[in-house]
């Protein structure tokens, strides 16, 4: 009993090992297939009526993405700032911010590559609620911005997380400008703005082998065999034949029978 109860200890043990292995390695392959860019980066937000004061937030911002992609695939790529958490050099809200109101932001992301002449900005948004009501002279949530770029040739694409519009407004309603957001060009450190590469290569291809089984194109000579009855037995009138024969001679041999059995009797 002890020996069998310290047999499934043993299983369990080995299987629970098992299964956490099988978890690390669907975590490690989650990490080779995304990559991110964390980091301080000095921005210098001037304001915009109903914001009055400039904000030099050192933000940490990130950028993610996929490692690799094929040509024609569609990449997300999303984009994230979070606010100091001190109380000076923050993005701060002029006016309250109702739970109803929209925070709008919309970002600059500057793709590069394949090949040193392709350079484009693109824009990744951002929408979202406070949730609780923001007082004034408090930090401005912002909330996460997402684009989607699809590259068409292969390379290499480079992806910077470059300046930012802060809109906030009703909901039903048109956003106001509050903060125009650019990286800082006099600030001593933390100016290089969060980036990311992305490999395109060619989608890989599959190649099938089928077997093919050679069919037989000459007919054999005869009947096809389907199986379908016994062999031929002897014909019928041969049978009926030796019948009558056996029966004529069973009736002669009783009549041969009683004659001699009367010629005894006298």
């Amino acid at each position: 009993m002890r020996r069998s109860q310290a047999r499934r200890r043993t299983v369990i043990g080995a299987s629970a090992a098992a299964m956490a292995g099988a978890v690390a390695l669907i975590g490690g392959l989650s990490a080779i297939g995304a990559s991110a860019d964390t980091r301080t980066v000095a921005y210098v937000c001037l304001p915009s009526a109903p914001a009055t004061a400039t904000a030099s937030p050192g933000l940490t911002a990130a950028l993610s993405g996929p490692v690799g992609a094929t040509p024609s695939q569609a990449v997300t790529l999303t984009w994230t700032n979070q606010q100091p958490s001190g109380t000076e050099e923050i993005i701060t809200a002029p006016t309250e911010i109702a739970t109803t109101d929209r925070i709008v932001i919309v970002g600059d992301l500057v793709i590069s590559g394949p090949g040193s002449s392709a350079k484009k900005t693109i824009q990744a948004t951002a929408t979202g609620t406070p949730g609780t009501a923001v007082p004034s002279g408090s930090a401005v949530p912002l909330p996460t911005l997402t684009a989607v770029i699809t590259p068409t040739a292969t390379g290499t694409v480079g992806v910077k997380a470059d300046a930012f519009t802060l809109k906030v407004g009703p909901a039903d309603g048109t956003p106001a400008t509050w903060y125009d957001c650019s990286i800082s060009t006099t600030a001593t450190a933390n100016t290089s703005p969060a980036s990311l590469s992305i490999k395109v290569t060619p989608q890989a291809t599959r190649t099938v082998y089928e077997t093919v089984t050679a069919q037989v194109s000459e007919t054999p000579e005869g009947g096809a065999a389907t199986g379908g009855g016994a062999e031929a037995g002897p014909d019928g009138r041969v049978l009926v034949l030796t019948g009558s024969v056996l029966v004529l001679a069973a009736a002669g041999g009783g009549l041969l029978l009683r004659t001699r059995r009367r010629a005894v009797r006298h």
